[in-house]
């Protein structure tokens, strides 16, 4: 697919959009590091956090489209791949949907800083996972941008995907503290059947 048209724009967008939001809404090492910031020094003080992290994502966004690429293309005539990469995602999404849910949150101050957002994002190596399972999946769908343009949209997406995720969590920290566990459950069902749904898909994909 290619920028034949001006409502590729939106599309692009979309799918970046979408996709970070579904890779950042679990509870993890940043999202939670912004939620204490910004319960504890506002929300203004989660900007330069939430930036690093970004930019991080956008670079995970950049692997996830070329290595997306090569892993369909040298395995999506195999029907192993498609048997063993639908598991894994069945599986995870299973272990998402029963989760229990475990909220660790204390208001001692916490760090921030560009800095700290890039290094929190970097030690979420789950998330570099994510984007190359992203970018396999949207691969197959033919939905990955392969032009400098569409490349620069989709990656425009995952970044205000992810910024406006952890916005959220700023802004809503005192109602997220107080709603923790059914918030978190939630979350986990939501990326659960997901992943759950895409795993069929995958699935009837090596059968067609």
């Amino acid at each position: 697919m290619f920028l034949n048209s001006i409502t590729d724009i939106p599309l692009y967008l979309a799918i970046g959009f979408a996709a970070s939001i579904i890779g950042a809404l679990p509870f993890g090492l940043v999202n939670l590091s912004v939620l204490q910031s910004a319960v504890n020094k506002g929300t203004r003080s989660t900007l330069s956090v939430s930036t690093g992290a970004s930019v991080v994502e956008i670079g995970y966004g950049i692997v996830g489209i070329f290595a997306g690429k090569f892993i369909w293309e040298y395995t999506h005539n195999n029907l192993w791949f498609h048997i063993i990469s639908s598991s894994i995602l069945l599986v995870t999404g299973v272990a998402f949907f029963v989760r229990k849910s475990r909220f660790d949150f204390n208001r001692k101050p916490t760090f921030g800083g560009f800095s700290y957002g890039v290094l929190l994002n970097l030690l979420s190596l789950q998330v570099l996972a994510f984007w190359i399972i992203a970018g396999s999946i949207l691969s197959s769908a033919d939905f990955l941008p392969y032009t400098p343009a569409t490349i620069a949209i989709f990656l425009a997406g995952i970044g205000v995907g992810k910024m406006g995720t952890l916005w959220a969590y700023a802004y809503f920290g005192e109602e997220i503290i107080g709603r923790s566990d059914r918030i978190s459950r939630n979350i986990n069902r939501l990326v659960g059947v997901i992943l759950m749904a895409v795993a069929a898909i995958v699935m009837a994909k090596g059968f067609m």
